[in-house]
């Protein structure tokens, strides 16, 4: 028999975006755990109700000389129980970057074996806030868990596998979200180029504006990766930029319109440059 938790709240199938208003019915449910990824001067002065704060820093460590990539396992084991989330808790995390941090979040959470819902919210504090939606201001407590994940290595290309790709010797889709002046080779800092056989995808490209900070209507978006030849949601598909930053809200906005196979390069160009791997500036 379904308690009334489970009969009152109901959350999508997949992993994805997520609106405001959906987000407003669900802000009961005492299993749900809503995560302010960065931000933190803003936190105690605002927030979404039960929302409890993360730094950015916390997710990422610099390991064999390369910045950004995935913290130790167990350093974010602890920092989720913290948060009380345990394998199989719903989460939605927010930031104020457009969800670039929320989704580097929730490709952690994936990556460490969370199974239960995943999504960031569209637009994030300074959409919500500039609907007058529901705010608060302080600390938040939450009984702390025990999060028993296991890596799952689904979300996860190594750098071996991104040089087979290039090299022509693995099937996959390789896009560079980076800027475009990045994937030219026209910037100061090495390598000047892009990984061979990358298609780009400023992942800047899936807002609306500078300014206006969550997504462009689905048919756009699916328009948008057609061109790139992205088109087929079964085939697989690796994004990288410097350190998987950037690239992480990509990964996310793939699986959120249907893609089956997306994996993000967590050390990126910025392991690129210090194995010494070779780049191209042609398109």
């Amino acid at each position: 028999m379904k308690t009334t938790a489970e009969t009152e709240y109901t959350y999508p199938a997949t992993m994805g975006f997520v609106t405001a208003d959906w987000l407003e019915t669900v802000l009961g449910d005492a299993r749900l755990r809503v995560v302010q990824v960065d931000g933190e001067k803003y936190y105690h002065q605002v927030h979404i109700p039960g929302a409890l704060p993360i730094s950015y820093a916390k997710l990422v460590t610099k390991r064999d000389e390369v910045p950004g990539v995935m913290a130790d396992p167990s350093d974010l084991a602890q920092e989720f129980g913290r948060l009380g989330i345990a394998t199989t808790t719903p989460v939605v995390a927010y930031d104020l970057t457009g969800g670039l941090d929320a989704a580097r979040f929730l490709w952690t959470l994936a990556s460490l074996g969370h199974t239960g819902f995943k999504g960031v919210l569209d637009g994030g504090l300074p959409l919500w806030y500039s609907q007058n939606r529901p705010q608060e201001s302080g600390a938040v407590r939450v009984a702390e868990v025990t999060f028993q994940g296991a890596l799952d290595t689904r979300w996860l290309a190594e750098y071996e596998e991104v040089l087979a790709v290039s090299e022509g010797r693995q099937e996959a889709i390789l896009v560079d979200t980076r800027s475009s002046k990045e994937y030219q080779g026209l910037t100061l800092r090495g390598p000047r180029g892009h990984i061979r056989g990358a298609v780009h995808y400023d992942w800047t490209q899936s807002l609306v504006g500078a300014k206006d900070l969550w997504l462009k209507k689905q048919e756009e978006l699916t328009a948008q990766l057609h061109r790139l030849g992205i088109s087929d949601t079964g085939k697989e598909v690796i994004l990288y930029c410097e350190t998987a930053h950037r690239a992480a809200h990509t990964w996310l906005l793939l699986l959120h319109l249907g893609y089956e196979k997306v994996r993000l390069y967590d050390g990126s160009i910025a392991e690129w440059r210090v194995l010494g791997l070779p780049v191209t500036q042609e398109a």
